[in-house]
């Protein structure tokens, strides 16, 4: 019977070319997404290992930013001159978005939230800087942040390097995209010392830019033996 159920909700998985986050083992049956299941470079992980010294350089600043729902979660795009360098090559930072969970786990643990920006580089290449948060003080740098999210307006003047801890210790490996089609070449960063927001911020977060319980990938196998 088990069986039979589950061939009939791959079915209807297929059909309707959607995913969901209450069965991820399924992203990689459709052919566009594949990579999610046969992938060798998968993201997130679980981190074991030391976080050592970054080699990024951040270069944000007051930009426009848009809301756009998308996979579940509230995207806040950018299409400005905001960049990062990893030696002398430029990312620009094209979104931030939200996951509660946090996708990485630190040491089998997961922080209450993770906050990733994606960038992206003239020759298309991803990288991702992954910030965690926890409930602490309240945080004024977020609320400028919050007011958008939680607001009707679908444009607003956000200062992303508020929410960056430029002098930080990181964790680097290659992984993917941790949404279908689960592309990999993606570079990633994960900071180590997490950010805090007061209980209230980090619900109005939750609230208003995750549309689903939980929007956390289970953490993949990772390859050590590369690094």
């Amino acid at each position: 019977m088990k069986k039979i159920f589950l061939i009939f909700f791959v079915f209807v998985f297929s059909c309707k070319g959607r995913w969901s986050y209450e069965s991820p083992e399924l992203w990689g049956e459709r052919e566009e997404n594949k990579f999610c299941k046969i992938g060798y470079n998968q993201s997130p992980i679980n981190i074991e290992d030391k976080f050592g010294e970054s080699d990024l350089k951040f270069f944000y600043q007051v930009s426009d930013a848009e809301k756009e729902k998308k996979n579940y979660v509230q995207n806040i795009k950018f299409d400005g001159d905001n960049f990062l360098l990893r030696g002398k090559k430029k990312y620009w930072l094209r979104s931030i978005v939200f996951h509660h969970p946090s996708e990485h786990l630190i040491g089998g643990e997961p922080h209450s939230l993770e906050m990733q920006f994606y960038h992206k580089s003239e020759d298309e290449q991803g990288l991702v800087v992954a910030v965690f948060i926890e409930v602490g003080d309240e945080n004024l740098d977020f609320e400028e942040l919050i007011n958008f999210l939680s607001s009707k307006e679908k444009e607003a003047k956000i200062n992303p390097k508020k929410f960056i801890k430029e002098v930080d210790q990181t964790f680097f490996y290659d992984g993917s995209l941790t949404t279908p089609p689960c592309k990999e070449g993606v570079k990633w960063y994960v900071m180590k010392t997490p950010l805090h927001l007061s209980k209230d911020q980090m619900n109005a977060i939750i609230k208003s830019a995750i549309f689903v319980k939980s929007n956390a990938r289970p953490v993949q196998i990772f390859h050590p033996e590369k690094y």
